[in-house]
Formats: C-alpha cells, sequence, structure tokens
C-alpha cells in the first residue's frame, strides 16, 4: 500500500478535494476533423451547447441523467477562435460545470471516462455554427427481457460447458484411437494416438460491446490469488447483468474452492429481482440467492435463479450490504467475506456498512478509472482489504484523518470520516 504525505519544504501544492474541474478541462485532446452526430447509439445522448458557450440547450435530459450509469463523458469542441484572447480551457471549466450544476450526481462518483474532442475542420463562426458542440453521454445499457434472456444463455452455456469438461475428465470408459505414421531423427514410426475431445469453456463474448469490454478485466481471479490463505470466509457476488463478463472468473475459482473447509459458502445478488424503484428500501430489497455448499449444483442452482429472477432494472444502486447481512445470517461461523462488487454502482444501502461485523476483502471489477469511494468506506470500517485488477489496498482503518491513499494512480483522501477524491497539483520549488 501506498501512502503520499505533503511535505511542505520542497514541494508547494494547489490540492482539490472532490470534483476538481481543473483536472478534467486540461486533459490529453483527441483531435478529429468533424464530430458526426448520426454515429451516436441508443445508450448515448448529446447535451449540446452553442459554438463557444456553456450554455445547455435542453435542460429536460436531466431525468435521463439521473436514472442511468454514466460510464463515459466526451466534451467535444471546435479548434477554431474568433479572437486570440479566447481560452478554451476556460470555456472547458464553464461548459464542466454547468454540466456539474445540471446533475451534481453524477460529479459525486466520478469513475467514468473522460475524453476531450477537438475538432479540427470549421474555419469560420458560421461553419462552428452548424457544428456540434457540447457533451456526448454514455450510459450503461438497459436491462431489458432480451437482455435478461440473453444473460441466462450466457450462464447455462457456461456452466453445461464446465460440466462437460468434468465429465471428460472424470471418463474412463476406453476411448477410440488411430495409429499414425511419423518420421523423426531418421526413422519411421507407428504410433498409437488416443482421440483427444476438447471442450471450447468460455461463450462467446456477449455481443452488447461494454459488457464484451470487460472480458479482459482479470480482477477477479488475479484477487482469489492474493487471499489464497483466507480462513472461514464466504462469498457475495453482484450478479446483475453488468457484472456477465466477471461470472466465469468467479466460477472457476468456486470450483477450485469446492474441497476447501474455510470456504463457508456464497450468494448472488441482483438488486431486488423485477422489483420497480419505489418498492426497493435499504435493507428489505431482496433478490438474494444463497449457494449453501460450493458444489457446482449449489452454485449452478443460485445461480441461475438469480439471473432469472432480474438484473436490477440498470440502475445506479445495488444492495451489497443487505446481500453480505443475510450472508452472516446464513454462515454465522464466517469470519470474513468476500464481495465481488460493481465499481460503477453505489451501495443502496450504504448508510449500513457499519452492521458488518467482520472484514471485507472487496473485489472491484471495472475499476479502470476513479474507484468508487463507497467501497474504500466499507473496507475501512470492517478492516478489510480492496483488490483492483493489479493492485492489493490494506490497512485503510490506520489512515488518519486527511491522510491520502494513492489507487492506480488516482489519489483519496480521508476527509470527516469518509473517502473523497483528492487532486493535487504540484510546483518543485
Amino acid at each position: 500500500m501506498r501512502f503520499f504525505y505533503l511535505f511542505t519544504l520542497l514541494i508547494s501544492f494547489q490540492s482539490v478535494v472532490g470534483f476538481d474541474v481543473n483536472h478534467y478541462a486540461k486533459s490529453n485532446v483527441t483531435n478529429i476533423n468533424t464530430f458526426n452526430r448520426s454515429t451516436i447509439h441508443k445508450d448515448q445522448i448529446l447535451i449540446e451547447m452553442p459554438f463557444a458557450k456553456e450554455i445547455i440547450l435542453n435542460k429536460e435530459q436531466k431525468k435521463q441523467l439521473q436514472e442511468r450509469v454514466v460510464i463515459k463523458i466526451q466534451l467535444i469542441y471546435t479548434q477554431y477562435r474568433t479572437s486570440e484572447k479566447f481560452n478554451q480551457i476556460e470555456l472547458n471549466k464553464k461548459r464542466l460545470l454547468e454540466l456539474k450544476k445540471l446533475v451534481p450526481e453524477v460529479f459525486e462518483f466520478p469513475v467514468w471516462e473522460y475524453e476531450l474532442i477537438s475538432q479540427t475542420e470549421g474555419n469560420s463562426r458560421e461553419e462552428c455554427n452548424r457544428m456540434f458542440h457540447g457533451f456526448v453521454v454514455t450510459f450503461r445499457p438497459d436491462v431489458t427481457p432480451d437482455f435478461i434472456i440473453e444473460e441466462s444463455d450466457y450462464i447455462n452455456t457456461l456452466l453445461t460447458n464446465f460440466s462437460k469438461k468434468d465429465s471428460l475428465e472424470n471418463d474412463t470408459t476406453p476411448k477410440p484411437f488411430y495409429i499414425e505414421t511419423r518420421w523423426d531423427n531418421g526413422y519411421v514410426y507407428d504410433t498409437i494416438w488416443g482421440k483427444k475431445i476438447e471442450i471450447d469453456l468460455y461463450p462467446p463474448a456477449p455481443p452488447n460491446p461494454y459488457l464484451a469490454s470487460l472480458q479482459k478485466d482479470s480482477t477477479v481471479l488475479n484477487a482469489f490469488k492474493r487471499i489464497a490463505n483466507a480462513q472461514d470466509f464466504i462469498i457475495v457476488t453482484d450478479a446483475t447483468g453488468s457484472m456477465m463478463p466477471f461470472y466465469s472468473q468467479v466460477i472457476i475459482w468456486l470450483k477450485e474452492q469446492a474441497a476447501n473447509v474455510n470456504a463457508k459458502g456464497c450468494l448472488f445478488f441482483n438488486d431486488g429481482d423485477a422489483k420497480s424503484s419505489d418498492k426497493k428500501l435499504p435493507l428489505e430489497t431482496g433478490g438474494i440467492y444463497v449457494a449453501k455448499s460450493l458444489q457446482s449444483e449449489e452454485i449452478n442452482k443460485a445461480l441461475n435463479k438469480c439471473t432469472a429472477g432480474g438484473s436490477g432494472g440498470g440502475e445506479t444502486k445495488e444492495n451489497d450490504v443487505e446481500a453480505m447481512l443475510l450472508g452472516l445470517k446464513y454462515f454465522p461461523e464466517a469470519k470474513s467475506i468476500v464481495l465481488i462488487a460493481d465499481n460503477y454502482e453505489k451501495m443502496r444501502d450504504y448508510e449500513f456498512i457499519d452492521k458488518i461485523t467482520v472484514p471485507v476483502q472487496v473485489f472491484l471489477c471495472g475499476a479502470k478509472n476513479f474507484v468508487n469511494t463507497q467501497y474504500l468506506d466499507l473496507t475501512r470500517i470492517t478492516k478489510g482489504s480492496v483488490h483492483v485488477e493489479h493492485e492489493e489496498i490494506n490497512n485503510l482503518h490506520l489512515l488518519q484523518e486527511n491522510d491520502i491513499i494513492t489507487i492506480n494512480n488516482k489519489d483519496y483522501m480521508l476527509k470527516n470520516g469518509v473517502f473523497i477524491y483528492y487532486y493535487a497539483e504540484k510546483e518543485v520549488l
């Protein structure tokens, strides 16, 4: 674990806590000729602004931004300027602040990707007035009935493949053979070969481009290797649609733990089955399914029931704490919890994290940019650890007020008992 302390002798800091508009306004820029509005897909919206101004033209889009999970924000502008005194960075700041004013909750957890895009075409005010300026916001795909069927098919194919592989490995019946003549070191050999049957273990990547992009994230398997010696633990897994690419990693590891006496059981949760949002109350949301052992049949049954029950509705919250508390009720002997969580989602029941009485090891999936600070708070309160794809963070409970921790080259400060995002611009004296 790495700490970052504030020395004032040789270095001075201009620091910002929370959302730092300067950090985003001065990000690296991607240059394109011109942005084509027709290229956006159903999970994107355009937040349009006039050329050289920060006014949001359609503030009715606020509802969409509040109800869906944002995974990427792109600020698009034209390179052309009508005055030598014009400052693009200042306009970027104003536009970001205007969007933040419209939907402050989006900026409370800036775990989304961000990109600045400059259009090089447009050589007059008239030309630029016809071009797009503003934000392209990309959402996580909505959960639809078709999506749930697709998810269920993916899980069933995955489980069937594992079952076939187990059957082949345990099959002792005689196999057909064939003879093949081969040349080796100047001699001719007749070799008897057994017919080899291979199973393609992993189903094709989900057709949704967002889910397919997560297939390369090895957070879960990497983190499981780090807790090889864990004692008396349970596994609690987010099984909503966005976590589909991680199921195979979870199942692989669970199968390996079937004989591990320290692995007590497993729970899958989907944030209330298909329950409507107004009926989802903290600690009373439901959609939690228990596997009382790590035998394949138990795991398969619980996971299938969970995914068939629903995928949480594509909201921005999940019932992590409720699932963990239920796990401790079913397995009172558990001394720790492994929580496999979605970095993009908040905890619906975050205010109750102090009810968790054992350390929580959080495997945070999809944490490519910033880490969701709610899971840092959970780890600190329970004296657990946070695992991202290539890093493990321990001992957060030892931090003092205003201490700073660095994860994935991003800084977080402990302020008033919770973690917040921290940005520092350093100037060597």
